[in-house]
């Protein structure tokens, strides 16, 4: 990575810190861009340059993780499935979704429709991608391709609801990693095995008077 990059990353990572600390503090919807701006050194321009919209800022490790998610599958072990390689990754992220940090992050979701209205576009987004790596790995066709992304994603976004619910009732650390990883192994075994394989607790179909 040459000196230029390096420079922008720094400066992208300090508005996006900058950023979290306001939000900690005020609430998402407390502030305001140009509050931001001058908690960095920098001018509203310059943050819109790095961040197009105000949610984009308190996301900031977005990209990243879309990024993660592709590479997962696509860097795979050999032998290794798709399901294999996305459960490995989000099992791994299970100790920083238990951070006491992590609850400062679920809070402020919380509080804030404007970003939970986000969370559903980025989720959106991740299906998307999603469904680009798998078809190009597998092959497969669209359709399937669409339909796998939809239903891992829906894994990936119920843990990360999972976890904030932790992290609000004050749960973290090694006994909340432990909870999450099982909830995302049950996840997983689930859609390994299939949806027929649902029934009642008890075992047995309640039927009604």
């Amino acid at each position: 990575m040459g000196l230029r990059e390096s420079k922008k990353l720094r400066t992208r990572q300090e508005i996006a810190d900058k950023a979290m600390q306001l939000f900690a503090v005020r609430g998402f919807d407390g502030v305001t861009v140009a509050e931001v701006a001058a908690a960095a050194g920098v001018s509203e321009k310059t943050v819109f340059n790095y961040f197009p919209t105000k949610e984009d800022l308190f996301f900031d490790e977005v990209p990243a993780r879309e990024a993660a998610l592709v590479e997962a599958i696509r860097a795979r072990k050999p032998g290794e499935s798709i399901v294999a390689a996305l459960r490995r990754l989000q099992a791994g992220d299970c100790p920083r979704l238990c951070s006491p940090g992590f609850a400062t992050f679920a809070r402020i979701i919380e509080e804030s429709q404007a970003l939970q209205a986000k969370e559903l576009q980025i989720m959106a987004r991740f299906t998307e991608v999603l469904a680009g790596a798998i078809e190009g790995e597998l092959g497969v066709h669209e359709l399937e391709a669409k339909i796998a992304a939809n239903v891992l994603v829906g894994v990936h976004w119920q843990l990360f609801h999972n976890a904030r619910t932790q992290a609000l009732a004050g749960r973290h650390g090694p006994a909340a990693v432990k909870r999450l990883r099982s909830d995302l192994e049950r996840a997983y075994r689930l859609l390994e095995h299939g949806l027929a394989e649902l029934e009642p607790a008890s075992g047995k179909r309640e039927v009604s008077a």
